[in-house]
């Protein structure tokens, strides 16, 4: 499924901060955070589902389980009914699933902005050639103050052979609409 590259990163960053109150939790020893875990599991297991990163969903669901199985008494590890010391043996699945989590969530958020700053250096590079070019000027930059004239503008400058070639490079990874978007971010410092 294509989404924007930007609401990836949004999503990614508002389960980080999620997760650094489920941290807070277990510091704080919150007998709730198994239940409060397994909706945050929750919710990132339909996100990587929805936007179709199929081993993402996988460790997540993988996390859902070791979860479940300590709070339903088992050693997640050992895989034996657990008579006591029970409460510990979720603590121990919580601090995994923590852990887990939080690097699942940071790996795919340092790709996404891996994506952006590559898309954000090659459309700077395109503004620059095409302000030496002449092919835009400070006057058209300062018009340019949407983001459908930032679409219109891009398509004005797609008419060059070696920005249509960027162009089909850049759609290779983000959508039309990321492009306008880090568009308008690039033309927005140049106003300045």
């Amino acid at each position: 499924m294509n989404v924007l590259i930007h609401f990836k990163k949004q999503q990614l960053e508002a389960f980080i901060k999620l997760l650094i109150l489920e941290n807070e939790k277990f510091i704080k020893k919150d007998f709730n955070l198994d239940k409060s875990l397994m909706i945050l599991l929750n919710d990132v297991q339909e996100y990587y589902r929805k936007i179709g990163e199929s081993t993402e969903e996988g460790n997540v669901s993988q996390l859902k389980t070791h979860l479940d199985i300590a709070v339903s008494g088992i050693d997640p590890v050992k895989l034996e009914r657990v008579k006591t010391r029970r409460r510990d043996i979720v603590k121990i699945a919580c601090y995994h699933c923590l852990s887990s989590l939080n690097q699942t969530l940071e790996n795919s958020l340092v790709q996404v902005k891996n994506i952006i700053n590559e898309a954000t250096e090659n459309i700077n590079q395109v503004l620059l050639s095409a302000y030496q070019a002449k092919l835009i000027t400070n006057a058209i930059i300062k018009k340019v103050d949407t983001i459908d004239k930032c679409t219109s503008l891009w398509e004005k400058l797609k008419e060059n052979e070696q920005i249509l070639l960027l162009d089909k490079k850049l759609k290779l990874t983000i959508l039309q609409q990321d492009i306008s978007i880090i568009l308008d971010q690039a033309l927005s410092k140049l106003k300045n």
